[in-house]
């Protein structure tokens, strides 16, 4: 599991010096939580202010975090409605934060990410010898810390004077030709980046990104059913690229990670062509448009039928065109956090481009026995499978050909539950080591997630077994399983699991069923307080869960689903996912 993050907007309506605006930002983020990235906006229109102010701002950010100094990038980008706007990305899970220079990296249990700041190299020469040299960096600091080119998730480009002609070839395309020379020593199986490209006033290219290890097992790309993959354009829109390669911008339109959707910069573009709307209202709407088509739950994955933005960030090419466009925005996404800049677009036609973070919902996950039931799962719109093998005894491991041939037949997470035997949840030493095994296992396979358990003979959590099985789990998801349902003492039980930094607990509500434990998962859910995902579980049907979310306040169940054979049954999915989608 990638760590826990959120990402705050916070910007200054302030006068006075660059420093002081700077300080009353800082002021609001204050000194008690980690940031880990801090993107400023500033109305630099000159190399000379450019550079003064990135050094006026440095040197406030180095006095206010010390030693734990986050990934501080300034943008020579207009911001509308301050005097400074920021974008400050804080850690909220527990992890640990390893400082450099041009890059930090977190580590979370054996799952490890990095995020760089804004590389450039401002001296080395027009827009293409630039980016070479920023990719060069990149190359480094990812072989430094073991991390492959495809593991790089997001990624943001920063290119002045980004549609201006430079000795016959544009800089977007040089940077292009740039971009897709560092990315050809990797095949990219699961897809590009998430990416950004836009134009700055000044600051000449620059480049920041985020890597997650293990990218390829835990994310995957989307694209947009309105528009054409851009790594896929054709030569008729790619502008002046040298002679012996015209390359197509390498990014994906958006990437799934984990809950989280990257949304990649986004203009009104459908198929490869731009929408040709003078008025900025008409082609904000068509951007709106675009960008919902690629937001749209089910386009995002199967199954999924809710979806919210975090966050938006949109560059507008004209200062004149900003009310209109603004009003327009916000009469569609008013409630939804958004900030403003002045940027060209790479397209001269383009008057603004849009790019964002959000969350998926997941809230039906079935458990499955084989391959065969996922499939019905799947298409009945469930959002996650749990795959266990034995159902009467409560699920046991599944075999790994069960698990290579269920993740070979859907596109949805699989969690895999790691038990080694039915009966009571107090495991002897050998039980342990066959426990760790399978999750390795898991691990080697790609799943997302291991569903796990373990408690001592009086009952309590065995929070030694726990921490053993955790750590295995490098960065899978971990759901604790219902044997909290056998626990002594369901609420210290449950700070115990949540300590473990558990994602998520499956449960009855300490008892058999759902219906029995209604009122105790109304508790729990009151209790966990968002710390936690609580997930009700053992006799979810179409005709309780709608009241069982009314009643609860829980918003993620687990069933079986099955029909009148006895086994999962698509038509029970989609009548449960329909009616919580009614509610």
């Amino acid at each position: 599991m990638v760590s826990e993050k959120y990402l705050r907007i916070i910007s200054t309506r302030r006068e006075g010096t660059l420093a002081e605006r700077c300080r009353d930002i800082l002021d609001k983020v204050g000194k008690g939580r980690i940031a880990l990235s801090v993107v400023f906006f500033i109305d630099a229109p000159t190399p000379e202010s450019f550079i003064s102010g990135e050094k006026y701002i440095l040197k406030e950010c180095r006095s206010f975090f010390g030693k734990a100094l986050p990934m501080v990038t300034c943008v020579a980008q207009k911001p509308l409605g301050s005097t400074l706007t920021s974008e400050v990305l804080f850690l909220s899970g527990d992890a640990t934060v390893e400082y450099n220079d041009d890059y930090l990296v977190i580590r979370n249990g054996k799952q490890k990410e990095l995020i760089s700041k804004g590389i450039r190299f401002l001296l080395a020469g027009d827009s293409g010898a630039q980016s070479h040299a920023v990719f060069s960096r990149i190359g480094e600091i990812l072989d430094s810390e073991g991390f492959k080119i495809d593991e790089i998730v997001r990624q943001w480009n920063y290119i002045e004077g980004i549609t201006q002609i430079n000795g016959g070839i544009q800089n977007y395309q040089m940077f292009n030709d740039a971009r897709s020379g560092f990315y050809s020593h990797t095949d990219w199986p699961g897809g590009y980046p998430a990416a950004t490209g836009i134009g700055c006033a000044s600051g000449g290219v620059s480049v920041s990104v985020y890597a997650v290890k293990g990218a390829l097992r835990l994310s995957h790309p989307i694209d947009n059913p309105l528009q054409v993959p851009a790594h896929k354009y054709s030569g008729k829109v790619l502008v002046a690229g040298k002679e012996a390669q015209k390359t197509t911008p390498k990014f994906e339109r958006a990437r799934l990670l984990g809950e989280s959707v990257l949304v990649s910069g986004t203009a009104a573009i459908k198929g490869e062509n731009s929408e040709m709307f003078s008025d900025p209202s008409l082609q904000t709407k068509a951007a709106i448009e675009v960008v919902e088509s690629l937001v749209a739950p089910g386009n995002i994955c199967p199954g999924n039928k809710r979806f919210r933005f975090n966050s938006l960030r949109v560059y507008i090419k004209r200062e004149k065109d900003a009310d209109a466009i603004i009003s327009t925005l916000k009469s569609h996404w008013g409630t939804i956090p958004m900030h403003f800049m002045i940027a060209d677009i790479c397209r001269p036609e383009l008057l603004l481009e849009i790019e964002g973070t959000g969350t998926v919902i997941r809230f039906l996950e079935c458990c499955c026995v084989d391959a065969e039931e996922a499939v019905e799962a799947q298409a009945g719109g469930a959002g996650r499978i749990e795959l266990c093998e034995n159902l009467p005894c409560g699920g046991v491991t599944p075999s790994r050909k069960n698990i290579e041939a269920t993740l070979a037949s859907v596109n949805i997470p699989v969690n895999v539950l790691v038990r080694p035997r039915g009966g009571d949840f107090v495991y002897d030493e050998a039980e342990v080591e066959s426990m760790l095994a399978a999750i390795k296992m898991c691990g080697e396979l790609g799943v997302n997630g291991v569903v796990i358990g373990a408690l001592r003979s009086d009952g309590s959590v065995d929070m030694d077994v726990m921490r053993r099985l955790i750590s295995s789990a490098g960065g899978m998801e971990i759901t604790f399983h219902r044997a909290f349902d056998e626990c002594a003492d369901p609420f210290t039980s449950l700070e115990n699991i949540i300590s473990l930094g558990c994602d998520r607990l499956l449960t009855a509500g300490h008892a058999s069923n759902v219906n029995d434990g209604a009122g105790t998962l109304k508790d729990l859910q009151a209790k966990a307080a968002g710390r936690i995902v609580i997930m009700a579980g053992s006799g979810v049907r179409p005709g309780n869960i709608a009241s069982l979310e009314a009643s609860s306040g829980i918003t993620e169940f687990h069933s079986s689903s099955h029909g009148p054979e006895g086994r999962t049954d698509r038509m029970v999915v989609s009548e449960m996912v329909h009616i919580i989608d009614r509610q």
